[in-house]
C-alpha cells in the first residue's frame, strides 16, 4: 500500500470538519471515492455506507466511522517525516480518518487485483459514532453478510486489539421541587439542594466493584434571583456484565427514590440500555486468523480489555463477531494527536495480507 496517497488521502480527510448529523460532506467524498474505484455501494436509511467487494471465500466486513468528535474550524498541523501532529489548539480528527484513509485506499488496492486472490469484503462506514454509536444502532444489518470482521477504530498499531469491552447504560434523572422567590425561601423546595445532598450520599467512580458510574453533565434553574425548582442530571454506567450493571441501575435508581419524602421533592428517573458488551476469547476463530496473520507477518499482538465502547459493541449483538484494532492514531480526542503514516500503511498491508490467506 503506497504511504504517499494515504498520506493524501488522509490530509484531504482532515480538512472535511463536520460532526453528527451534519456529515454530507465527508460522505460525498466517501461515495466519489468509491464510484472512481468501481465498487457497488449502498445506504442504508440512517445513510450509512456498506460497499461490496467481491472476492472468495467468507466475506469479512471492515469498519470505520464518518463523524469526528467535535469541529476543527479551523485546522492547522504539522507533517514532521512519519508523523502528522495536531498544533495544540485543536484535535486533528485523526479518529476516524486515519481508518477511513487506510479502508478507501484499501478498496483502490482489492479492486485492481483479480477476484479470486481475496475474500469478499464488506465496507460498513457509519454516521454519528461519536455521538454515541448512532450509526451502527439505527444501520440495517440485513444489507450485510459477513458474520465477522474488523473496526478500525482504536489507538496505536495494528497490533492492538481489544476483545472484550462493556455494557453502556444511561441513567438520567430530574428532581422537581416547587421554584419561588429567594426573598421567600420557606415558599420554595430548593431542587438543587435535593439534588446534591441526595447524590452526596452515592458512591462515584465505581459505584461497586465491576461497575462504573458517572455524572457528567447536571443543570438546575432557570434565573439567579429564583430558587431551583428542578434539576436534571446525565448519568453512565459500565461493566462486563450486562445483568450486574443493569441491576446497580435498578439500585441506584431506588435509592435516589428513597429520598423523595425526606427532601420532599419527585424524581423521574430513566434507564436506557446504549449497548450491550462482548467478549471474544481465545477459542474463537476470528483471534484465531488473526494470530495466523500476526505470525505471518512477525508481529506481536496485544490482546486486551477496555471500559470504552465502539461499534463492534453493536456489530457483535447483530450477530456479527467483529474486534476493534489500532488504527494508526494517538491521543484520541486530545489536542495532542497525531497519526503515523507508517502504522497506516503496516495496517492497510495487513488488512490485505489477512484477506488474501486461506484461512
Amino acid at each position: 500500500m503506497d504511504i504517499e496517497r494515504l498520506k493524501e488521502t488522509l490530509i484531504t480527510l482532515l480538512h472535511i470538519n463536520e460532526v453528527y448529523p451534519n456529515e454530507q460532506e465527508v460522505i460525498n467524498y466517501v461515495l466519489y471515492r468509491l464510484k472512481e474505484a468501481g465498487v457497488h455501494y449502498v445506504q442504508d436509511s440512517f445513510s450509512n455506507i456498506i460497499a461490496r467487494i467481491p472476492g472468495k471465500g467468507e466475506p469479512i466486513v471492515l469498519s470505520t466511522h464518518l463523524d469526528i468528535p467535535e469541529s476543527v474550524p479551523n485546522l492547522q498541523y504539522s507533517v514532521q517525516g512519519d508523523y502528522i501532529h495536531s498544533d495544540g489548539n485543536g484535535i486533528l480528527g485523526v479518529d476516524p480518518k486515519t481508518g477511513l484513509a487506510i479502508l478507501l485506499e484499501l478498496a483502490d488496492a482489492l479492486v485492481a487485483q483479480e477476484e479470486t486472490s481475496h475474500r469478499p469484503v464488506e465496507l460498513f462506514i457509519t454516521r454519528g459514532e461519536e455521538a454515541g454509536l448512532m450509526g451502527a444502532r439505527n444501520a440495517d444489518y440485513a444489507l450485510l453478510e459477513a458474520k465477522k470482521g474488523l473496526v478500525l477504530d482504536q489507538d496505536g498499531p495494528v497490533t492492538e486489539v481489544v476483545t472484550r469491552a462493556p455494557s453502556y447504560i444511561s441513567l438520567n434523572g430530574e428532581c422537581i421541587g416547587k421554584a419561588a422567590h429567594p426573598r421567600e425561601p420557606e415558599q420554595g423546595v430548593n431542587a438543587l439542594e435535593a439534588a446534591c445532598k441526595t447524590l452526596a450520599d452515592f458512591p462515584w467512580g465505581f459505584s461497586k466493584s465491576g461497575v462504573t458510574w458517572n455524572i457528567g453533565l447536571l443543570e438546575a434553574g432557570t434565573a439567579v434571583n429564583t430558587i431551583p425548582g428542578s434539576v436534571s442530571f446525565q448519568s453512565e454506567l459500565r461493566g462486563y456484565d450486562h445483568e450486574e450493571v443493569l441491576s446497580e441501575a435498578r439500585r441506584l435508581t431506588q435509592q435516589v427514590k428513597d429520598y423523595e419524602e425526606v427532601y420532599n421533592v419527585t424524581w423521574n428517573i430513566t434507564v436506557d440500555v446504549e449497548f450491550v458488551g462482548y467478549h471474544i476469547t481465545k477459542q474463537n476463530t476470528l483471534l484465531t486468523e488473526l494470530d495466523e496473520v500476526y505470525k505471518a507477518l512477525n508481529l506481536s499482538p496485544r490482546y486486551f480489555e477496555t471500559f470504552g465502547g465502539t461499534d463492534a459493541n453493536i456489530m457483535n449483538a447483530h450477530g456479527i463477531e467483529a474486534l476493534p484494532i489500532g488504527s494508526g492514531y494517538y491521543n484520541a480526542h486530545q489536542y495532542s494527536e497525531y497519526a503515523s503514516f507508517s502504522d497506516m500503511k503496516q495496517i492497510g498491508e495487513f488488512l490485505l495480507k489477512y484477506l488474501a490467506m486461506d484461512l
